[in-house]
């Protein structure tokens, strides 16, 4: 009997939704009995009272329409979700470049100490953003990638706590790694291996957040020396994988005549991507070109040669950007609202020392 009545208070919820949700106090009012007598016809605790009395107050649930709820605490907690958002551009398979994947996966599994859920999106623009991050159950929001002018636009504008990943900083939260310091190290180890025409890959998205920071680490090591990256020496790379490889295959001419001896590239997954295609074109690596990364994901251990690469520990910004976010959701205070972490460079065997053949 309790479990079909407890289907029929459910199949009233919609329309106790529509109208004013009665309560538990307001029953045992109209029926004279205590509010513990209907908590115990509700959760089923009817051994010791009389068959009239719980008839009485299970009739008057169904016919106010009472709601139960039976959702344990940890069900209720499961309801509720962090906004994640991948901004990077229209670029497809985010999640296949593995700094990404590790990210969303430590973001994922730091919210479960929290006991929250992901709400996963990669093409959102800052309105979709907005408008998603109101919905009910969404308590937060996670952008990864974002320029500072949407930056400051959203964190004004979002109804929930927001915090950025990668961005620059400026009047908001975020957290990041120290790019200019960690490219500025590894073209430092290039210059003393010798290298001084270097080309730098990067990405579409040069006049903000990481990539603008590595670009900048990269100019300043060489004007330390006396040296400059010109215009012609940076090579931004187009997100359709196919247009990337025409870039590659173009560029192996220009290694042949001795116009760079190092290929610098913003990310492992670009950079062993353009060592596929170079080794196909026939040429030497690191014999005719040193490549160097920038993450340390698991590719750079798997293509030979291994990557020299800078290690950039995404899961340790993902654990900090949600500390710091559940902070925000929570009311706390926060007394530093933005966050730099230190990169390490990793030496592998993709950079040839060239100072014994200098001369």
């Amino acid at each position: 009997m309790i479990q079909n009545f407890r289907e029929i208070c459910y199949s009233k919820k919609r329309k106790a939704e529509e109208g004013n949700m009665v309560t538990i106090k307001e029953i045992a009012e109209k029926l004279g009995v205590s509010t513990t007598t209907v908590s115990n016809v509700i959760h089923g605790k009817t051994r010791k009272m009389s068959a009239d009395t719980r008839k009485r107050i299970e009739e008057a649930l169904v016919h106010y329409h009472y709601v139960a709820d039976y959702r344990t605490e940890k069900e209720t907690e499961e309801l509720k979700f962090i906004l994640v958002s991948f901004c990077l551009g229209t670029k497809e398979n985010i999640l296949m470049d593995p700094f990404c994947g590790e990210m969303l996966g430590a973001i994922e599994k730091e919210l479960h100490l929290y006991h929250r859920n992901v709400w996963y999106d990669s093409s959102l623009n800052e309105d979709e953003l907005l408008r998603k991050s109101q919905a009910f159950q969404v308590e937060g929001v996670l952008v990864l990638g974002e320029n500072p002018k949407t930056c400051e636009y959203l964190s004004k504008c979002m109804p929930k706590p927001v915090v950025f990943i990668d961005s620059e900083e400026g009047g908001y939260d975020n957290v990041s790694g120290q790019s200019v310091d960690g490219a500025k190290s590894m073209a430092e180890y290039l210059l003393s291996q010798g290298h001084e025409k270097i080309a730098f890959f990067c990405d579409e998205r040069m006049d903000y957040g990481s990539t603008k920071e590595k670009l900048q680490g990269v100019r300043e090591a060489l004007a330390a020396v006396g040296k400059k990256l010109e215009e012609k020496d940076i090579f931004v790379l187009p997100e359709e994988q196919l247009l990337r490889s025409e870039i590659f295959r173009s560029f192996v001419p220009r290694v042949k005549k001795q116009e760079y001896t190092v290929a610098f590239f913003c990310s492992d997954y670009f950079a062993c991507e353009a060592m596929d295609v170079f080794s196909a074109q026939g040429l030497k690596l690191p014999e005719e070109l040193s490549v160097t990364g920038f993450d340390d994901n698991p590719l750079a251990k798997l293509v030979t040669p291994r990557l020299t690469t800078i290690r950039q520990y995404p899961s340790l910004r993902a654990k900090e950007a949600v500390k710091l976010l559940m902070k925000r959701i929570r009311g706390e205070a926060v007394t530093v609202h933005s966050y730099s972490f230190p990169l390490e460079l990793i030496v592998r065997e993709s950079v040839k020392n060239r100072n014994f053949e200098q001369k």
